[in-house]
């Protein structure tokens, strides 16, 4: 199986809400901001903040190690997952 190397920058989701994710999908923590299951391996890095005007919005790095065949399913379902709309 070949592994390659993913990153996404997620801003606006709390940083838990992506660590309960991916221990929901079957994930296990093996360490810190890691997280591995069968299929895939994810590195969270520390939640930091982007300021636009008065708001503070939390930025996590979210890198993804995973069998490319496989990417295009699990990044839809992630995405699908932190959908989200202003307003």
């Amino acid at each position: 199986m070949m592994l390659k190397e993913h990153s996404l920058e997620m801003r606006g989701m709390p940083h838990q809400d992506l660590e309960d994710y991916f221990l929901s999908i079957g994930g296990k923590q093996v360490g810190p901001g890691m997280y591995l299951c069968s299929d895939w391996k994810v590195e969270l890095s520390n939640e930091s903040y982007c300021t636009l005007g008065s708001l503070r919005v939390p930025v996590t790095f979210v890198t993804f190690q995973v069998n490319e065949e496989e990417w295009p399913s699990i990044v839809k379902a992630f995405r699908l997952r932190f959908l989200s709309a202003g307003g």
